[in-house]
């Protein structure tokens, strides 16, 4: 008879105890372990929150090189008592520790596996190729593609948020926190007559209605230079969306603008000015034709405007010119700085609002929420727990699929 000792580490957490009685199973490359009660008669409560708890697992003889445990929480009481171990720890006969990470809820009665933590590729995981394949084939079944709408990147299947396996959901003090988040920032707007205002905003001064205790230095120096041209230029390579500003090389043909137009004055030309390298191009020709939604009743209107943008020698971006459309015409003039005051305001504004639905459309929803998700499926689909790449990509996908569904 040979024994294992192995160590259990509750998290730290608000609500990660449980008092549910915890069995498992060690899994080696020779043979397998009976299926254990995990319990100190010396301690009442082993499981508790922060809890670092010790038991003896009995084997008739040794089993090998550890791989995996099986970890099982069976119901006690009449609700579920949830438990968020950090790791296991187990100590071989012959000296050697093995530890298996685990960071995640177990909120049900069902048997888990966890794998040994060091990173395996198959070649170097020989004995485990049936646990792989398995885990993959469970994976396949708890992770199904589904085809939300023609056109969009494939998402997960998920009916609901608690459809999700419950490996990916939030943690409860994460429920419990973004709940709270919710109801106070609720509260306050109610308590400020926001939330049930159904008026428009027609000035400024409108916005502190919504952010009374929220100014800062930024939100107050945006709120002094928003109309100046160097604060509009600055934000194309410092605001929420500095991914479109090319470098023009030349002109497009569909935005005919003239060195009459920019640099009547000169002392420089527009050619000059490119071949130096100082003239930036915005292109939001992917909104073109794109039809904005209808807000109370009234159609709402989207532009894609071309902005060109000169580098001056303060190195500040001034903008030279803006076309709201892209096809030139007679009904789609070229707004310059030297237009009136709020006719290139109004130009500005109108490339403000394209600069922001663009971000939200393409670099915001597609890139950063949609796309992510195509990445998370296919790596829970196909790569398991113990390759390198998993553990490399985990936790740069781990909130993916419960923030896009309930999105």
């Amino acid at each position: 008879m040979v024994d294992y000792e192995v160590t259990v580490f509750t998290a730290n957490i608000d609500y990660a105890g449980t008092l549910n009685n915890v069995y498992i199973k060690l899994v080696g490359t020779d043979k397998d372990s009976e299926r254990e009660l995990l319990m100190d008669y010396l301690r009442t409560w082993n499981f508790i929150r922060g809890a670092v708890s010790s038991f003896t697992v009995p084997c008739p003889v040794s089993i090998g090189k550890l791989i995996q445990i099986k970890l099982e929480k069976p119901r006690f009481l009449f609700f579920e008592d949830n438990w968020f171990p950090k790791k296991v720890e187990v100590k071989s006969p012959e000296g050697d520790t093995y530890n298996f990470p685990i960071y995640r809820w177990i909120n049900d009665s069902e048997v888990h596996c966890f794998r040994e933590g060091t990173a395996l590729t198959a070649c170097k995981d020989p004995h485990s190729k049936t646990i792989r394949e398995l885990e993959i084939k469970q994976r396949e079944s708890d992770y199904c593609w589904h085809d939300h709408a023609e056109g969009l990147p494939h998402c997960m299947k998920a009916d609901s948020l608690f459809s999700l396996p419950s490996a990916l959901r939030f943690s409860y003090t994460k429920d419990i926190e973004l709940a709270f988040t919710l109801g106070t920032g609720l509260i306050e707007l109610k308590l400020e007559g926001v939330a049930d205002s159904v008026d428009d905003w027609t000035k400024i001064d409108d916005i502190k209605t919504v952010f009374p205790c929220r100014s800062t230095h930024i939100y107050d120096y945006v709120e002094e230079h928003w109309k100046e041209d160097a604060f509009f230029g600055y934000q194309f390579l410092n605001g929420v969306n500095p991914m479109l500003i090319r470098l023009c090389s030349a002109l497009p043909k569909n935005f005919p603008v003239t060195d009459e137009m920019v640099f009547s004055r000169g002392p420089c030309t527009l050619a000059e000015e490119i071949e130096k390298g100082n003239i930036f191009l915005c292109d939001f020709k992917l909104l073109d034709e794109l039809k904005a939604n209808i807000i109370k009743e009234k159609q709402q209107y989207m532009t894609a405007p071309l902005v060109l943008l000169h580098k001056t020698p303060d190195d500040e971006l001034m903008p030279l010119a803006i076309q709201l459309k892209q096809t030139p015409g007679e009904d789609n003039p070229i707004f310059l700085p030297t237009d009136s005051e709020y006719d290139w305001l109004m130009a500005k504004i109108f490339v403000r609002s394209a600069d922001f639905n663009l971000h939200q459309l393409n670099v915001h929803l597609l890139r950063t929420h949609l796309l992510a998700e195509v990445f998370t499926v296919s790596l829970m689909r196909n790569i398991p727990m113990v390759h390198p790449l998993h553990k490399l990509l985990l936790a740069h996908t781990w909130d993916t699929l419960k923030i896009n569904y309930l999105a």
